[in-house]
């Protein structure tokens, strides 16, 4: 399908996606909260990757990634028809970059996860996400 913007009014509405508090990220941070989990922060600047959520005391960094942007291997996402190439290679350089910025965290040693956009789309997939956080950080606060 061919675009229907012209390039002015195309790179304008490039320019309006956020890069935080997307939906994605209210979501998430909505989840959390209503876990009432206490001690996360959102939007750690000064680390790698710049964290949605970081859990400093239990060393637990969150990423919420969108599929289409992060290159979600499941869903799989088209790309748009006109300029495929550039497309295609920004979503590698993020999918590159995301990778990166995970193996730096971990070689600091931090536990990342990442949560892609269809994950939380609905009950049953919130419910996985809510396990596997409260499971990462129950390890983290037992003693050994």
């Amino acid at each position: 399908m061919p675009d229907n913007l012209t390039p002015e009014d195309r790179r304008k509405a490039m320019r309006a996606v956020k890069g935080k508090y997307t939906s994605l990220e209210r979501q998430l941070f909505a989840m959390l909260a209503g876990m009432r989990l206490k001690g996360w922060k959102k939007h750690a600047e000064e680390l790698p990757g710049k964290p949605d959520v970081v859990f400093s005391k239990e060393h637990l960094i969150i990423f919420a990634d969108g599929c289409f942007w992060h290159g979600c291997p499941e869903c799989n996402k088209k790309l748009p028809t006109t300029n495929r190439e550039y497309w295609k290679k920004k979503i590698e350089r993020n999918i590159e970059r995301d990778r990166q910025n995970t193996q730096n965290l971990t070689d600091q040693g931090w536990c990342v996860l990442r949560i892609w956009e269809h994950e939380l789309r609905d009950a049953e997939g919130r419910a996985k996400v809510r396990a596997k956080i409260q499971k990462v950080l129950s390890k983290a606060l037992s003693p050994g």
